[in-house]
């Protein structure tokens, strides 16, 4: 089908449908595996979703929307639960090793700890398995897949209705840097992540109708991302390094004292990459389109 003869219930419920087929593609593993691929595959597959929907919020059942949005949030923090705790483990982990051998072992055995935490909230996830929500979730996942609950406005022209969607995604991000201002604090930057991811998603949905001008656009939208993603990252490191330090030998907080070094440094090197990132993604060629 060519872009211009797509309707928008067409671009909308190809978007579901993928979100759908991902999550269901690594449920299996999800129950009887321990890949720390499927989790972040099927939290990916949640966010993107949930995020859709209120994307595509003017072309669908006000209610249904919520409802599925409330459930898939639900189903992302118990999917979150787990992957926040490996994305931080093993990041630590990977900023030990570059410690000298007697700080990187003292550090190594402060972030063992995390691995107790990751099975906790592993064994909280297979547990929602056995719930009945889980299954009842399940099988609205799978009749939204199928045939989502639109209003009369998703047969218009995909080109037409959903270029304004893309671009009020957009001037959020760009209010929101806006307001950033010399120094802004680390939530801030925080927002505008995930305001960037929002606006990635969107583009992503779009691509079918907007083609090549919708993937530059993604592109430069998850370069904002990961480097916000990487200061981020760094700044929650930092937060649990100093929180668990009071509860280390001298020795242990004497090494993790050099691993949050490492971290700050992480974090106020993605800080000073941010507006170049910003700046090539504010730009003419990028999104004119919209």
């Amino acid at each position: 089908m060519k872009p211009r003869e797509m309707s928008v219930a067409h671009v909308v419920r190809r978007a579901i449908r993928q979100s759908y087929e991902r999550f269901v593609a690594h449920e299996a593993d999800l129950r009887t595996s321990d890949d720390p691929e499927s989790i972040h595959q099927a939290r990916v597959a949640t966010r993107r979703l949930r995020s859709d929907l209120r994307t595509f919020e003017p072309f669908l059942d006000e209610k249904w929307s919520a409802d599925l949005r409330a459930d898939l949030r639900w189903l992302g923090s118990e999917l979150g639960a787990v992957r926040d705790i490996e994305v931080q483990r093993d990041r630590l982990r990977g900023h030990a090793a570059q410690l000298p051998e007697t700080e990187a072992e003292a550090a190594r055995r402060v972030v063992r700890r995390l691995d107790a935490d990751r099975e906790a909230a592993r064994f909280d996830l297979l547990s929602m398995f056995a719930q009945a929500r889980f299954a009842y979730v399940r099988d609205k996942l799978a009749a939204a897949a199928s045939a989502p609950a639109f209003e009369d406005d998703a047969c218009d022209a995909a080109v037409v209705a959903l270029k304004p969607v893309v671009r009020r995604r957009w001037r959020k991000v760009r209010k929101a840097v806006r307001a950033l201002g010399d120094n802004p604090p680390d939530a801030a930057l925080h927002r505008v992540r995930v305001l960037a991811k929002k606006c990635r998603y969107a583009a992503d949905a779009c691509e079918p109708a907007f083609g090549k001008r919708a993937r530059r656009f993604a592109k430069s939208m998850a370069k904002v991302q990961d480097v916000l993603g990487e200061h981020h990252d760094a700044v929650v490191a930092v937060e649990w390094l100093t929180k668990t330090a009071h509860e280390c030998s001298p020795a242990e907080a004497y090494a993790i004292g050099m691993l949050a070094q490492i971290e700050r440094e992480a974090a106020a090197a993605a800080r000073a990459a941010f507006p170049a990132v910003w700046r090539a993604a504010d730009t003419e060629r990028v999104r004119g389109w919209l």
